[in-house]
């Protein structure tokens, strides 16, 4: 086959959102579809029918973005490196494509604003630029310029349009708060202080009516500014005709008695983020730390009122309340029945006004995502492995289904039991743990499984042993027994930490890629090692082929090496990048292709045979850790630094190889009943795996929420300060210590598990049942070291 250009991934869906973008949730005035920002792609999704559009022209991450009115334009900036220019591309809406765009502002694009009748895009550069930039969008030019704030304030941070005037808008920031005007003619723009007497704050949100008359700040202090703006009731009369000026600062009623004696009102934690018109006098008040408020600025009572104490005065009066326990970063209306807010973890809630019910709608992760792991084919779910949780995934929908949470630890590799019943995991402290795959309940963990970090696992097709690799270097083998999990052999062979364990198709042999320049196969039989393959690098992946007869490997030297399995010897070197390491590499279940990517963000897929690139993917906006072809080959899930989560069309049709040819009722139970298979691996290992198994979830509504599960972890073990991501040598002393002594192996069952581990064991010792407290010497992931 004959490639003659390299074409584009098609993308099928991204789970992803960026809730740090401020007013970064976006809705089209058709009402239908949400806008909003992933890494360096604006997203449009359908909110009936879930489908998604992405406009693809930003080389970083998005730091601000608006519609027109009109609906016609999307506006974004993005963020750049230190002393280069930043870019801001005007979307076509309807075109799908880019119209215009110009790079005026430095480092960054702080906000941006299209105006009333959108003729004109405002945008303000953040604090390495500090202008106001008027565009006009017809006839895509720079009208004027000048610098946002002034010489004794900070720096401004938002920036909100007129209603009513088109050539008008408002900025507001550190100590400062200012109404402007833009002439044409004279290409220049005028700003006017608001005045404010001594009162200083430090402005998050602005807000103005529908008559342009009265406009809302949120500020970082958790109180709200009511301003004046004197335009003149003449809407061609586009100056004030008195200076604004500030009405009142106001604070909450307070609860307290003694504080509302006093004249002492409540501010909001965390500061005000974000505020909404809702109606004629009601605001929607979003803050620091999650809470939503429907509120109503009352009169005070000068019969009841005190001596104020505070500069602002409490006449902020809270009709309803939620939290969404994360600070709010956008809100939008719905049909003026709904509510959209967007977080800084990465959700978006839909709320009921009428009586503040809230929904999450959307959901993923907010740090680095480590592993990918499918059931044995079975293509409908997938599970992502990331800091603080194990998430599972619906593929065609891309809705989560099941959250398994343990605070403060990282999952660096995930891996399902060949009959869908168990999620296997490993953890930076140490820890193996089992999980069922529809309730998120732990069946058993290992604790102690190695001296530092587990960073990876894999399990044999019979589900009766696990294999585990861990930063110390080891290699081991546990037993799965009804009452326990046993060590059956350690293979220490490496000098440097194990970053991947890939299993052949009949379970007898596995490879383990290392750190330290080798990977090497072991015998699953013998215990022993079988070949050793060495290259100048620091391999970060291997795999065999599907028929076991070769291997293929990747690492920091950028290059792609096909090996022997049979010898060791190597057959091919591939460049498999120009600009960074690679981290991960997968075959297709054909054997026909392979996919990697690595720290230049890009995915490729290759042909095999040939050594081809013929397709790329460029829509990571951080570096690649794990990517994997879905079991029917349709699909190729990738991850990223960044927490987003890519599907990518395979643009080929995957034959069915011999070894996967059985039906998906062959490899995972049915939803009525257990496979003969599966029967009998229960009764062996005396598991308590209850019913549950990932083909149940076929059956569940799509709108649905998600299982959440807590497990807490293990308390007692110290972690190092080693970054997963970025790791230096020799950084962690604690990772530099002698660790000469084996360490102890424990576990832990569930309930019903360790009832009839009591009951076994009621002749024995007293202590016989109880588990060690010795702490362990326990090591950030380097799971995915990035150099």
């Amino acid at each position: 086959m004959e490639i003659q250009d390299i074409q584009d991934l098609q993308l099928h869906g991204i789970i992803a959102f960026d809730g740090l973008t401020k007013n970064g949730l976006q809705l089209h005035p058709d009402q239908q579809n949400l806008i909003y920002p992933m890494g360096n792609k604006v997203t449009i999704k359908n909110i009936e029918s879930g489908l998604q559009t992405f406009l693809t022209g930003h080389t970083n991450l998005i730091s601000a973005m608006c519609i027109s009115p009109c609906g016609k334009y999307i506006a974004s900036g993005q963020v750049n490196h230190m002393g280069f220019k930043t870019i801001v591309i005007i979307w076509d809406y309807h075109a799908r494509q880019r119209k215009t765009s110009h790079e005026i502002h430095k480092v960054r694009v702080e906000d941006l604003s299209f105006s009333c009748d959108s003729n004109f895009l405002i945008s303000l550069g953040g604090r390495d630029d500090g202008n106001v930039v008027i565009w006009d969008v017809n006839k895509n030019d720079a009208i004027c310029g000048c610098f946002a704030s002034t010489e004794i304030a900070g720096n401004a941070y938002a920036i909100h349009r007129m209603n009513v005037r088109d050539l008008c808008f408002m900025t507001g920031g550190d100590r400062t708060l200012k109404v402007w005007r833009i002439n044409v003619e004279t290409r220049k723009v005028y700003g006017v202080d608001v005045k404010m007497g001594k009162l200083r704050r430090s402005i998050n949100c602005v807000v103005v009516d529908a008559r342009d008359e009265l406009a809302y700040c949120g500020t970082t202090s958790g109180d709200i500014i009511k301003a004046r703006l004197n335009y003149h009731h003449s809407l061609e009369q586009m100056e004030p005709v008195q200076p604004p000026v500030m009405v009142g600062c106001y604070s909450k009623i307070s609860k307290d008695a003694k504080n509302r004696k006093n004249g002492i009102g409540d501010l909001y934690c965390g500061g005000v983020s974000s505020l909404l018109l809702y109606k004629t006098d009601n605001l929607i008040v979003g803050t620091g730390d999650g809470s939503l408020e429907l509120i109503k600025i009352v009169e005070m009572n000068e019969k009841s009122n005190r001596k104020v104490k505070s500069p602002s005065t409490p006449q902020i009066k809270t009709i309803m309340s939620e939290n969404v326990r994360s600070a709010v970063t956008s809100m939008i209306l719905l049909n003026d029945q709904f509510l959209m807010v967007g977080t800084s973890l990465s959700e978006i809630y839909q709320v009921k006004i009428s009586d503040f019910d809230m929904r999450l709608l959307v959901t993923c992760h907010t740090d680095t995502i480590y592993d990918i792991a499918f059931p044995r084919n079975y293509s409908e779910i997938f599970a992502t492995g990331s800091k603080n949780d194990i998430r599972l995934w619906r593929l065609e929908t891309q809705r989560e289904l099941l959250r398994i949470t343990v605070p403060n630890f990282v999952c660096t590799s995930i891996h399902f039991s060949d009959d869908g019943r168990m999620l296997i995991s490993a953890w930076n402290d140490g820890i193996i743990r089992a999980f069922t795959p529809q309730t998120g309940r732990l069946i058993f963990a290992i604790l102690h499984a190695h001296v530092k970090a587990v960073s990876a696992i894999t399990c044999t097709k019979d589900g009766k042993r696990i294999i585990s690799g861990g930063c110390d270097g080891q290699v081991r083998i546990w037993e799965i027994l009804p009452e326990k999990q046993r060590l059956a052999s350690v293979m220490k062979e490496h000098k440097g930490s194990v970053t991947s364990l890939r299993i052949n198709y009949d379970s007898t042999e596995v490879i383990s890629s290392s750190t330290d320049g080798t990977c090497i196969v072991w015998d699953l039989e013998r215990y022993v090692r079988k070949q050793v393959l060495m290259g100048n690098t620091m391999y970060m992946s291997a795999c065999f082929s599907p028929n076991g007869i070769q291997i293929l490997t990747c690492g920091t030297d950028r290059k792609i090496t096909y090996w022997e399995t049979l010898d060791g010897s190597m057959i091919r070197e591939l460049e498999g990048s120009g600009a960074g390491a690679l981290n991960t590499i997968d075959i297709s279940p054909d054997g026909q292709y392979f996919v990697t990517g690595g720290n230049d963000s890009v995915i490729k897929l290759w042909i095999y045979e040939t050594g081809e690139t013929t397709h790329v993917g460029m829509g990571h906006a951080a570096i690649i850790t794990a990517c994997k072809f879905s079991p029917d080959g349709k699909y190729i899930v990738t991850v990223s630094a960044d927490g987003a989560i890519m599907i990518w069309k395979c643009p080929f049709e995957i034959k069915s190889s011999k070894s996967t040819v059985k039906s998906r009722a062959g490899s995972l139970s049915t939803r009525s009943t257990c496979s003969l298979r599966e029967e009998e691996l229960k009764k062996s290992l005396n598991l308590d795996l209850g019913n549950e198994n990932v083909a149940e979830f076929s059956p569940k509504s799509d709108k649905a929420e998600s299982v959440k599960a807590l497990h807490k972890g293990n308390s007692d073990t110290a972690l190092c300060g080693c970054d997963p991501v970025q790791p230096l040598p020799n950084s962690c002393t604690r990772c530099n210590e002698d660790e000469s002594k084996s360490p102890i192996i424990e576990t832990t069952r569930s309930s019903e598990s360790c009832k009839t581990e009591k009951s076994s064991h009621s002749r024995a010792t007293p202590n016989s049942g109880k588990c060690s407290e010795k702490s362990h010497k326990s090591c950030s992931v380097q799971r995915k070291s990035l150099v």
